[in-house]
């Protein structure tokens, strides 16, 4: 009998000896949580050895997850309680269509609107949509394509030989980064990519075989730990050598002088730096010490070395902030080190869109990547590109989008808080709740000794990552605070 099976067999047996205390017949409100938790309790129990052994606990969690949700629907259970006793935290992108927060005199239902994510005649949040955004930007893609026939004589209908992007959108996204943060970045080395994903491998591919090639060793490419294990991957399959750099709390989980310096003295090869910003999934972000502090390691070194700074989630956070650990970069020693890998994934909520890009300073580097950019995919989609620039243009006449995005995503993360409280009053299942700095789209907690992930969605319905998935331990767990609405 396969998993799936002996769920719906437990699932019929379970309701089958709850009371139905309803004249209809139906199940009383009481007998469904009870149903509920019996099959959150069920699902546990078989799945618990399966996790020992998953390769991505992610993805065996949201399995989990997705088995009870579908039991629970086949025996009757109304919407309302799966909501309150089935909560999925694996997910971190907020869902515009599903936004239903009106707080302090502030609708953020309309985000979706204003981003042009919402069509003509949809009904969100108790208004019924017009489109105008929509069929705004759907307008400037044609002026768009226009401009950069007649003033960059560049056609987007055939091959891009380098495929790193029209030049018109890179003008914009270097503008705006130089904008945003002060650092001097150019159109020439601003590379687009299909989000920041896309960026990150191409930037892997290139380096380790520019590196390789330059010094005849396979290079070593660091990663901190907990962190977006997905660039692991990319790593293993360039052919580098991953090294994983186990980081403290002690130290809120962030690469510091003394552990880069120690991993640069162990290892000769070592050449690539992976750092998040703002971290997934611990959500605490560098400060401007921290990030020189860093640097100074690989400035004294000596050594060819690239630094990846993941940025995806730089802007989720206080913008005062931001800037000051952005302002860290602007100078002349640590820029021929970095490409600023960027994403409009999270800062604006953006995920099914892939908008992202690379930025860098090195010009020994730039002949390299547009290799990987031509090679890999052989030019971007043009009319991805086309409202990609229109959007860009776009949200600099509107910053105020980013300010709302950024204000949503703080009420979540303190509502969260609230949540795991007043759970762990009942259960006593935390340490320690959101140790974060109030960043990105997740909470980053610490489970009690004896505690797990799956003994958290047993008695609570709550579906978290555990810290495995992030190559760290598993008394970690990260919970999204993005997806869910605050009730």
């Amino acid at each position: 009998m396969t998993i799936s099976s002996r769920a719906e067999h437990g699932a019929t047996s379970l309701a089958a000896s709850l009371p139905h205390s309803n004249a209809d017949g139906a199940l009383s409100e009481d007998a469904q949580i009870t149903l509920v938790q019996n099959l959150r309790t069920d699902a546990v129990a078989r799945y618990r050895d399966l996790f020992r052994t998953a390769s991505s606990p992610i993805r065996t969690m949201a399995r989990m997850m997705n088995e009870v949700q579908a039991e629970a629907r086949k025996l009757g259970i109304s919407r309302q309680i799966l909501a309150r006793e089935l909560v999925n935290r694996t997910i971190g992108d907020v869902n515009v269509r599903s936004i239903t927060e009106k707080i302090g005199g502030v609708d953020y239902t309309t985000i979706g609107e204003e981003l042009g994510l919402t069509l003509r005649g949809e009904e969100i949040g108790g208004r019924i949509s017009d489109g105008v955004v929509h069929e705004e930007l759907k307008r400037r893609e044609q002026e768009i394509e226009l401009r950069l026939l007649r003033e960059y004589s560049w056609d987007m209908r055939v091959y891009d030989v380098f495929g790193v992007g029209n030049p018109l959108l890179r003008e914009k996204l270097a503008a705006r980064f130089q904008k945003s943060w002060g650092i001097p970045v150019t159109p020439e080395r601003t590379f687009i990519s299909i989000g920041a994903l896309d960026a990150l491998n191409k930037s892997i591919l290139s380096l380790g075989y520019h590196f390789k090639k330059k010094y005849g060793k396979v290079s070593s490419f660091a990663f901190p730990a907990p962190g977006f294990a997905v660039v692991n991957w990319q790593v293993e399959m360039a052919g580098l050598r991953l090294v994983k750099m186990h980081t403290s709390a002690d130290n809120n989980f962030k690469v510091t002088y003394d552990s880069l310096k120690a991993a640069l003295d162990a290892d000769p090869e070592l050449r690539l730096l992976y750092l998040t910003v703002s971290n997934n999934p611990t959500a605490f972000s560098y400060s401007a010490e921290e990030i020189e502090d860093v640097y100074r390691a690989i400035i004294e070194d000596g050594r060819e070395f690239a630094v990846l700074a993941d940025l995806a989630y730089v802007g989720t956070g206080p913008e005062f902030e931001d800037k000051a650990r952005m302002a860290a970069f602007n100078s002349p020693d640590i820029l021929p080190h970095t490409l600023f890998i960027n994403s409009f994934s999270k800062v604006f909520t953006l995920t099914g869109d892939r908008y992202g890009w690379v930025s860098f300073q090195e010009p020994e580097w730039e002949e390299i990547l547009k290799v990987a950019w031509n090679n890999l995919t052989a030019g971007l989609p043009a009319e991805w590109q086309l409202h990609y620039t229109a959007l860009v243009e776009w949200l600099d006449e509107h910053p105020e989008i980013q300010g709302k995005i950024r204000a949503l995503y703080e009420l979540r993360r303190e509502d969260l808080r609230r949540e795991l409280h007043a759970i762990n009053e009942q259960y006593d299942l935390f340490d320690i709740i959101g140790m974060d700095d109030h960043a990105t789209i997740y909470n980053w907690s610490k489970l009690k000794p004896g505690q797990d992930a799956l003994s958290l969605f047993e008695k609570t319905g709550i579906a978290g990552v555990s810290g495995s998935a992030f190559g760290y331990d598993d008394e970690y767990i990260r919970l999204s605070v993005g997806f869910i609405p605050i009730s």
